[in-house]
C-alpha cells in the first residue's frame, strides 16, 4: 500500500479549504444580491488575490458555481452572474445561502409549500406500493422519534429518516431526490422552535398506521394534516400572519428573521 507524505496531504487539505472558501464566499455575493445577474466576474487572477486563492482554485469553484446555476463562463466574454431563474434551488448550498440571505418568514413559507406538494402524494404512494422492509423502516424511524430527547440532534436525524422513508417507500426516484430539501425544511422548524416536535410527534404515528394498514387516502390526508398544522404552529412562533409579500426584487416586504 502506497502513502502520501504528510507535505502533499496538507497542501490539499488547504487547498479543498480554499475551494471551499471560494465557493462559499462567490455563491453568498451572488444569492445576497452583492453580485447581480449580468454583472461580468472579475478575472481569475484578480479574484484570487481577494480570495487568497489560486487561479486554479478560483477555475474550479467558477465551474462548481456554474454547476448549481449561479454562473456561466464564456470563452471570450468572461463569466457572467445568472438570474435566480437559472439557479438550482435544489441544490443544498444554494439553499443553505439563501436562507442566510432571505427573511426567515419568506424561507419557510417556501420550504412548505413545496413539502404539501411533495409528500401528501408521496405518503399515499407508500401506502399502496410499500415493501415489508420500507413499512420496517418508517416504523423504526417513528420509534425513534419517540424515543429521541426533543431538543437533541437525534430528533432531527430521525424526523428526516421518518420522512425520507416514506419518499423511499413510494418507490419513485424522483421523490426520493425531494429527500435533501425536506432535510432543509425540517432544520429549518427546529430553528423556530423545537415544541413542534412533541406536539406533533403523534401524528407522525398517525401517517404511519395509515401507510402499514394500506390506506392511501388516510396516509395522505393524515400527511396533509402533519403539515398544515406544523405550519400554523411554527407561523405563530415566527409571529407570522400571513405569507411574507416579496419585494420589488425578489426578497421580502418584512425582515424579520
Amino acid at each position: 500500500m502506497m502513502f502520501s507524505h504528510p507535505a502533499v496531504r496538507s497542501s490539499a487539505t488547504r487547498k479543498r479549504n480554499l475551494f471551499g472558501h471560494v465557493v462559499e464566499e462567490l455563491g453568498s455575493r451572488i444569492v445576497r444580491g452583492d453580485l447581480k445577474p449580468g454583472n461580468t466576474l472579475p478575472n481569475e487572477a484578480e479574484l484570487g488575490r481577494e480570495l487568497g486563492a489560486s487561479r486554479s482554485v478560483v477555475r474550479e469553484a467558477v465551474k462548481s458555481l456554474a454547476a448549481k446555476g449561479l454562473l456561466e463562463p464564456r470563452a471570450r466574454t468572461g463569466t457572467r452572474v445568472l438570474a435566480p431563474i437559472h439557479w438550482n434551488l435544489l441544490d443544498l448550498d444554494v439553499l443553505a445561502w439563501r436562507y442566510a440571505a432571505m427573511p426567515r418568514a419568506q424561507f419557510f413559507h417556501e420550504l412548505f409549500e413545496i413539502r404539501r406538494m411533495i409528500e401528501p402524494p408521496a405518503a399515499e404512494l407508500a401506502a399502496e406500493l410499500a415493501m415489508e422492509p420500507d413499512l420496517r423502516e418508517i416504523a423504526e424511524a417513528c420509534e425513534a422519534m419517540e424515543a429521541a430527547d426533543p431538543s437533541s440532534d437525534h430528533a432531527i436525524d430521525a424526523d428526516l429518516r421518518f420522512h425520507r422513508a416514506i419518499l423511499a417507500a413510494s418507490h419513485n426516484d424522483l421523490l426520493l431526490q425531494m429527500a435533501g430539501l425536506i432535510g432543509v425544511g425540517l432544520a429549518t422548524s427546529f430553528r423556530i422552535s423545537t415544541r413542534s416536535y412533541t406536539v406533533f410527534l403523534p401524528l407522525h404515528r398517525r401517517v404511519f398506521e395509515a401507510i402499514r394498514d394500506r390506506r392511501p387516502a388516510g396516509a395522505r390526508e393524515s400527511m396533509e394534516e402533519l403539515l398544515s398544522r406544523t405550519r400554523e404552529f411554527l407561523g405563530r412562533e415566527l409571529g407570522d400572519s400571513g405569507r411574507t409579500r416579496p419585494g420589488p426584487s425578489g426578497g421580502a416586504a418584512s425582515d424579520a428573521r
